[in-house]
């Protein structure tokens, strides 16, 4: 989605919208198991930096201009976490 590399599902991080009390929040998804559009990105930091600033998850998310953005989320790509939410 930031650098356009191309990668098996596995060796990127997914990501999806929430919507919790009217607000959209983003949050990794690595298992598929939240409903709604996946926002895939690959491990590095530089990339999901990339993605936040072009505005490329609200896009690949369709979640509008009101998604909130934890900063927590750059620092588990950045160090390769590979947790399963």
């Amino acid at each position: 989605m930031a650098c356009g590399r191309r990668a098996p599902k596995p060796d990127l991080a997914r990501f999806v919208a929430r919507r919790d009390d009217g607000t959209a929040r983003l949050v990794r998804d690595d298992r598929s198991r939240h409903p709604g559009r996946g926002a895939y990105v690959c491990r590095r930091a530089e990339c999901f930096d990339r993605a936040v600033a072009r505005r490329g998850f609200q896009r690949a998310t369709r979640s509008g201009a009101a998604l909130v953005i934890d900063p927590a989320l750059a620092e588990g790509v950045a160090h390769g976490n590979r947790e399963r939410t």
